[in-house]
């Protein structure tokens, strides 16, 4: 066989392999997701290098367009997302996180690892990527909270099989507030406190020294009992409260403007900053059903 017919034969076998791997990766994009997006880049005219097949550069798209769909409940420490799992990028947050589903869920760990399960514990300032999903439920815990879960979570974390996921500059959080108790039934003083702060939101800053004289005590006594009764600092409560009055704002109709100035931020980019330092969520990419 002479050279000529041998070039030949593997100028087809090149082709026939380049054919097959674009076949191959046509597939992945016409996937559920569109997860592929391919350019290609011919370096036959180059004359420094050989002539060889097409070289396929993959990129992953398709998936940035998956909104957050479903339903936000904020109470005082914790916040509960029922719905899917949309887009995020790889980040961290402040809260601590709980994510449920009949199906597996699938995280992105700080080593790059994934980790899959039906209940995820993700620790406080873990960096991870939550993958799409079609339905969870998720907890969101403020991690400085005192008292433990609240009975609907601790029966749920029980039934499940539990994979945690941390990273380096993670706050351990979930074993210890696991074994804590719930809290029990607040104090009359503080819930007069409570409903005083809730009508000063819309005000602006709220100080303790402004809702102390509701709960009939001093400054410094009503610290201490709002601390033990709720079981957070003040003003991470305050935080909440403004975070719960914005999204029941949004869920009535008030543009985001309206509603991040109803609870007290200063502006839409005050609460969007906030959103994405709690949940790691851009304000963007929610889509709330009432």
């Amino acid at each position: 066989m002479g050279a000529d017919s041998v070039r030949a034969i593997a100028n087809s076998i090149q082709e026939m392999s380049s054919l097959r791997l674009m076949s191959a990766v046509r597939q992945i994009a016409s996937s559920r997701f569109h997860a592929a997006s391919i350019q290609t880049a011919d370096v036959s005219k180059r004359p420094d290098l050989p002539r060889r097949p097409e070289i396929l550069r993959v990129s992953v798209t398709g998936m940035e367009n998956l909104r957050w769909h479903g339903q936000l409940r904020i109470d005082w420490e914790t916040a509960l997302w029922s719905g899917s799992v949309g887009h995020a990028a790889t980040h961290r947050h402040f809260a601590a996180q709980a994510v449920f589903s009949s199906g597996q869920l699938r995280v992105i760990g700080d080593d790059g690892e994934e980790v899959s399960g039906n209940c995820l514990l993700i620790e406080p300032n873990a960096r991870h990527l939550l993958l799409p999903a079609d339905d969870a439920l998720i907890w969101y815990i403020e991690p400085t909270a005192a008292f433990g879960p609240s009975d609907a979570l601790r029966a749920r974390i029980d039934a499940s099989d539990v994979r945690i996921v941390s990273g380096r500059d993670a706050r351990l959080f979930w074993a210890d507030w696991t074994e804590r108790r719930a809290r029990p039934t607040v104090d009359a003083r503080v819930s007069r406190a409570i409903r005083k702060i809730e009508c000063l939101l819309p005000v602006g800053a709220v100080r303790l020294a402004d809702v102390c004289a509701a709960g009939d005590l001093s400054t410094g006594r009503f610290r201490h009992l709002f601390a033990a009764e709720i079981g957070l600092p003040f003003q991470r409560f305050v935080l909440w409260r403004r975070l719960a009055a914005a999204f029941e704002g949004l869920l009535a109709g008030a543009t985001v403007t309206e509603a991040a100035h109803a609870a007290g931020f200063a502006d839409a980019a005050h609460f969007a900053r906030t959103i994405k330092a709690m949940f790691g969520i851009r304000a963007s990419d929610i889509l709330l059903e009432r």
